[in-house]
């Protein structure tokens, strides 16, 4: 079960990095007006928009860490590639990173680069770092 507290770790650290930046884009477009201008009025403070957003942030990333931490125990005797303790799983996280991110990109250039650097982080935490997190960890021991 080491694998499932690493992708809650894995999902953590996501979260952590992702909440700045996520309130910051929403916080820039509610500056543009329209929908976020309403959603978020004008006297809300960028701490009480922070806060939610981890909160959302925290729930979604470890639960999916969660869910891959289940799969990497599924792959876990598959073998190691490119830097990586189980290339499968990596090159499933890559995939499910592309097959999701893919329409973002097609549909919002104007967030192109911050979505596929949010792709390539999700790639490098959950496919490459997870697997490490699992070996080190001692709970089996």
């Amino acid at each position: 079960m080491a694998e499932v507290f690493a992708g809650f770790v894995a999902g953590y650290v996501l979260a952590l990095l992702s909440t700045p930046v996520l309130a910051f884009v929403l916080l820039r477009l509610r500056a543009e007006g329209g929908l976020f201008g309403r959603l978020l009025p004008a006297g809300v403070s960028a701490i009480s928009v922070g806060v939610l957003v981890h909160g959302a942030l925290f729930v979604f990333w470890t639960g999916l860490g969660i869910v891959l931490g289940l799969v990497l125990l599924a792959m876990r005797d598959a073998g190691g590639a490119v830097g990586s303790l189980n290339g499968a799983f990596s090159l499933f996280v890559a995939a499910l990173a592309l097959a999701l991110v893919a329409p973002l990109v097609v549909l919002l250039p104007a967030f192109r680069r911050l979505v596929l650097a949010g792709a390539l982080l999700v790639v490098l935490v959950f496919g490459w770092l997870m697997p490490y997190l699992a070996e080190w960890s001692s709970f089996e021991s």
